[in-house]
């Protein structure tokens, strides 16, 4: 196998996975309009990508539809180039939806016209639209010019009209990942236009006047257009799940990530919530619930802590403050009624408190900082281990 066919057969895989891929996502949203037609895109481009391959493997396919093989792939080809221009006209949702839908029958009616042009003009030829070299004296014939405006005219029109459509568009995607698949697909679109339409058009129209035209460049660029656009595409195409795969195991390793340092810092906050009731929110042990009222807990202790002797962010230095004002708390309990807790003392530090939590860039940071201050109060034995130990998240 040489490596064009390795590559051929490889484009084939990724496009026919990503289309599977989108198949399954419309069984979820069967109706999602513009999804319907990506997917619809997608099916004719597994076949363009498949069948295009010079194998005996398909040979009988082709054997099976005879002459009309050409008027199949053709037909797929010049599909693939509406669905691509439609799918961004009807995901624009500046637009109402009445126009949108509009467009889109128009622009239907301009294919299907353009498909049943290519059919009869090709039917109707003497010579069944041979190239000028093989019949000088017919290559003015009106039906050879038809026919490649037909196919190649209305494909280099749909190609340009969808990137055009998602150009507008890409100034709503936030997602590097996202916003990495468009560009990816875009220049692939673009490089097919150029490489299949836009170069069979510029040969034929050139034979018009020379009919021995036909530079090996033109035959590299057509080749290259096609098998390189359609890999890069496919590359683009195959991001967008990729890039929900790869979210869906972050979040779920993020989720993981929470429970666990929920379980270290439950200590800490059942210790902050029996001293400050009026901080719990109520609701699941989960762990934004769990951070905001240590939070709010510190920011109150931080009235009976001494200022902290060095970096709070440090979390030993910060456990050192933490343990001094709640054994302050404690002691003023004790020595009050009988040990029983009947509110703060009105001698109580006034404000500017001591700042106990530091600001940190990002949730890990800032749960990694509790976690190690839960764990050395309950190493100092301020927060007992048995209820460290019986402590799991809701």
């Amino acid at each position: 196998m040489d490596v064009e066919l390795a590559i051929r057969w490889a484009k084939a895989a990724v496009v026919c996975a990503v289309t599977v891929w989108e198949v399954v996502q419309l069984t979820r949203r069967p109706k999602d309009v513009p999804l319907r037609i990506l997917v619809t895109g997608l099916v004719l481009l597994s076949i363009t990508a498949t069948i295009g391959i010079r194998t005996p493997l398909l040979d009988p396919i082709q054997d099976f539809f005879g002459s009309s093989w050409i008027h199949i792939t053709n037909a797929c080809w010049m599909s693939m180039a509406y669905c691509w221009a439609v799918y961004f006209l009807l995901v624009n949702d500046e637009l109402s939806k009445a126009l949108r839908k509009r467009k889109a029958l128009i622009e239907l009616g301009v294919l299907v016209t353009a498909i049943v042009v290519m059919v009869v003009v090709k039917e109707i030829s003497i010579d069944g639209i041979q190239r000028p070299a093989r019949n000088p004296a017919r290559f003015h014939d009106w039906e050879r010019t038809a026919w490649y405006v037909s196919v190649g005219g209305y494909g280099l029109f749909a190609w340009f009209l969808g990137a055009f459509r998602a150009m507008a568009m890409r100034r709503k995607l936030t997602n590097p990942w996202a916003r990495a698949a468009f560009w990816i697909v875009v220049i692939g679109a673009v490089a097919m236009a150029i490489g299949v339409d836009a170069v069979t058009l510029t040969r034929q129209l050139v034979r018009q006047f020379d009919t021995s035209f036909d530079p090996d460049w033109l035959t590299q660029t057509y080749s290259i257009g096609q098998l390189g656009g359609q890999f890069v595409l496919a590359l683009g195409l195959a991001l967008a799940p990729l890039a929900a795969i790869a979210a869906g195991l972050r979040t779920r390793y993020e989720r993981r990530q929470r429970a666990r340092y929920t379980e270290r810092m439950l200590p800490l906050w059942r210790t902050l919530t029996t001293e400050f009731p009026y901080v719990a929110l109520g609701g699941e042990h989960d762990f934004d619930r769990v951070s905001t009222e240590i939070t709010d807990g510190l920011s109150e202790l931080a009235r009976d802590c001494p200022r902290p002797d060095g970096d709070p962010g440090d979390p030993r230095v910060a456990a050192d403050a933490i343990a001094a004002g709640l054994t302050r708390r404690a002691d003023r309990r004790q020595a009050r009624d009988g040990g029983q807790w009947a509110g703060d003392d009105l001698d109580t530090r006034e404000p500017p408190y001591p700042r106990l939590e530091p600001d940190f860039p990002g949730w890990r940071d800032r749960a990694e900082w509790m976690a190690k201050v839960a764990d050395d109060l309950r190493t100092r034995g301020v927060i007992g281990e048995d209820e460290y130990e019986s402590a799991a998240p809701g």
